[in-house]
């Protein structure tokens, strides 16, 4: 006795394959607005940005660094520590040893910080190893809120990775969103580094939810 075989008639596959199509032009349709919201879901940041102190994160040092400068200026926080230990390649082939923290720092001081305000802490070289040494430091220090600032398609992971490691410290953290120069959340997808950015953005929050 032959085994029976489950065919489906080609008008249910007919069925299927209108549905496929109904989805792909509907994704198509809508794809200005999905690739808008997938976008802007990277970003959530703080509004208030009141603070003992602030963490400027290590990376795209002159966004960082520039936007730092005006919290600082509008009494935001006191005190501003850049920090990153990573040397950018291009001050390697120079020779030149120059950390994140001081790049950000240099930044800063060059729209109008108070060099007095704004210090190098060239500590860590991803997100999970800065929020270790600013919780270090936050401690030490006695610090009851800090300020973070990252860029604003980092803010959803970075604040997800500081409250995971801040948890039960007492500290309570902000997350302030540095606007930047080479990412438009509404046009993000016509642009190589727009691209590059949110694909790479999206891999590290992945790699951090499921490692940290």
């Amino acid at each position: 006795m032959e085994p029976v075989v489950n065919k489906r008639p080609l008008a249910t596959w007919l069925k299927y394959l209108a549905v496929l199509v109904v989805i792909l032009a509907g994704i198509f349709m809508f794809r200005t607005p999905l690739l808008r919201g997938l976008g802007h879901w990277l970003i959530r940041a703080d509004v208030e940005c009141k603070a003992d102190a602030m963490y400027v994160l290590g990376g795209a040092t002159f966004d960082r660094g520039t936007f730092a400068a005006g919290l600082l200026e509008q009494g935001c926080a006191p005190i501003a520590y850049c920090t990153g230990s990573n040397v950018p390649q291009s001050y390697k082939a120079e020779g030149r040893h120059m950390t994140e923290a001081m790049l950000t720092r240099a930044a800063a001081i060059n729209v109008g910080a108070s060099p007095g305000s704004i210090l190098p802490f060239p500590y860590g070289t991803s997100t999970f190893e800065e929020a270790e040494a600013v919780l270090h430091h936050a401690r030490k220090k006695g610090f009851g809120t800090i300020l973070v600032i990252t860029t604003d398609l980092h803010t959803r992971r970075v604040k997800r990775v500081f409250a995971k490691r801040f948890e039960g410290s007492g500290i309570n953290v902000l997350v302030n969103a540095a606007p930047s120069s080479e990412y438009d959340p509404e046009h993000w997808w016509d642009s190589e580094p727009g691209l590059l950015m949110v694909n790479n953005e999206y891999v590290k929050t992945l790699y951090y939810f499921l490692k940290h």
